[in-house]
């Protein structure tokens, strides 16, 4: 951890953190997710005794810091159920330390409001969710079915969406980055480890305090499957109030200068005490 600070209750002061990493993620008891021994968060499997409708969440463990942040993390999704396909996907959810931990199967990806073959569900308040998802649900203007969208308040409606190509499903692990400067809020997503240059998605969503209704929320993953099945597993987050710095390239150039001319005196001295 980086550290963390207090939010003052009557009773006590809660410690509230700036950096969390997948360790500080906890699965949801009653939840279908769980921890493997490998440390990755499994938010649901691909099982065939029991294929439909599963939901997995997990959370930080002590509420985080949401003045401004970045978020980065992977993830993966495997297996199908035979005949009925891959889904539903996975949500990264900023919520308030005291709204429900999930929302409905299928197309609710564990975060939002909707009626599925399983029944009728209500979205998690006072949050903030990222999709990643592979199914498409017309229902709710998905615009195909494998994007990435920006949603509030537990409304599968996204404020914003992104088609992504290749599949989600066997063509992992895939990368996440999730900005917040205090009012934009950012995503992208690559294949590779390497962050795009620009955002793939943005949403202009003011003081992100005020849509949690608290200073400091609760950070973590929500997933679902319907009749359609897939494995959906987390494999790294990392999470920093305020964002880490990153060097401009103009001070990377410079640091990389450096280090070659400090490698080039220190050669040249130890030729002089060879000689």
């Amino acid at each position: 951890m980086l550290g963390c600070f207090g939010i003052t209750s009557q009773a006590h002061a809660v410690p509230v953190l700036n950096s969390v990493t997948l360790d500080d993620i906890a699965p949801t008891p009653g939840s279908s997710a769980t921890k493997l021994p490998d440390g990755v968060l499994q938010l649901t499997d691909n099982s065939l005794s029991d294929p439909a409708y599963q939901i997995g969440s997990a959370y930080s463990t002590s509420p985080v810091g949401i003045e401004t942040f970045n978020a980065t993390f992977s993830f993966q999704y495997s297996g199908t159920y035979p005949f009925h396909g891959s889904a539903d996907g996975i949500v990264f959810v900023i919520k308030n330390p005291g709204s429900p931990a999930s929302g409905g199967d299928g197309g609710g990806l564990g975060y939002g409001a909707i009626a599925t073959g399983n029944g009728t569900y209500t979205g998690i308040p006072n949050s903030v969710g990222i999709e990643f998802d592979n199914w498409y649900n017309p229902e709710v203007g998905d615009p195909s079915g494998n994007h990435i969208g920006i949603n509030v308040n537990g409304s599968m409606v996204s404020q914003g969406t992104v088609d992504i190509s290749p599949e989600f499903n066997g063509q992992g692990p895939w990368y996440a980055w999730v900005d917040y400067d205090g009012s934009l809020l950012s995503v992208s997503v690559s294949q590779t480890n390497l962050k795009p240059a620009s955002a793939m998605l943005s949403y202009n969503i003011g003081n992100i305090q005020s849509v949690i209704d608290s200073p400091a929320a609760m950070v973590g993953f929500t997933g679902s499957t319907g009749w359609a099945t897939q494995t959906q597993q987390v494999l790294s987050f990392d999470y920093y109030d305020p964002p880490l710095a990153v060097p401009e390239p103009g001070t990377l150039t410079l640091l990389g200068v450096g280090g070659v001319l400090v490698s080039l005196w220190t050669r040249r001295n130890r030729q002089v005490i060879s000689d």
